[in-house]
């Protein structure tokens, strides 16, 4: 019992080392960018197209970073054989991530249509942080809880913002600018510990 449950944490933490080399947390500030972006297109290019163009954008961006992974990080970590429950988590990870871009983009539609009609951001706010828990739990990951705090927050400060100091857009430009930087440079920071830690193997440990 006590050689299985060791397996099972070991496990655990070689499940979570794998998703902890950055990418997650880039895609996640690279998603937010929606709410950067769309309310300063929206003039020009209309409430559905400046949220609508975004789409392939990161489908683009998910696929060049799929690629760098591969490429350049999978061969410094190796390739882990884990269970089918993991293996089943890991695929949910792409899978929360696509969920959460489209919720982004209805949410956000939503909103820069009719914002008197939206009540304001608290639901907004909610559907963040039950959004970015479901997303901890289904990857193990607890940095995405605080992730979904700071995120829910987001919406009613920006409106602070509008209401009190006069910034346009009611904030959310603001207040996710630095959402989106701050998620992108920490996974970029994390990107580089994976670097540094685990450098390319020789050959002549291949050989070996």
């Amino acid at each position: 019992m006590d050689s299985q449950t060791n397996l099972k944490k070991l496990e655990r933490n070689l499940f979570r080392e794998t998703i902890r080399d950055g990418s997650l947390d880039m895609q996640i500030g690279f998603i937010l960018l929606i709410f950067v972006i769309a309310p300063l297109l929206s003039s020009s290019l209309g409430d559905f197209w400046s949220s609508a163009i975004f789409l392939p954008i990161w489908i683009a961006f998910f696929m060049g970073l799929r690629a760098f992974k591969k490429a350049y990080i999978q061969p410094r970590i190796g390739q882990i054989e884990f269970s089918p429950h993991r293996k089943k988590r890991l695929k949910n990870i792409n899978l929360a991530i696509l969920v959460f871009n489209l919720v982004a983009l209805g949410l956000g539609l939503l909103a820069f249509f009719n914002f008197q009609e939206f009540k304001g951001w608290l639901p907004l706010s909610i559907l963040f942080l039950i959004g970015f828990s479901l997303a901890g739990y289904l990857v193990e990951s607890p940095r995405l809880y605080l992730y979904g705090v700071l995120t829910a927050l987001a919406p009613l400060a920006g409106e602070y913002l509008y209401q009190y100091q006069g910034f346009s857009h009611h904030g959310i430009p603001f207040t996710f600018g630095i959402l989106a930087g701050g998620y992108f440079l920490t996974g970029l920071i994390l990107m580089i510990n994976v670097f540094r830690r685990y450098p390319l193997p020789s050959n002549e440990d291949l050989e070996w």
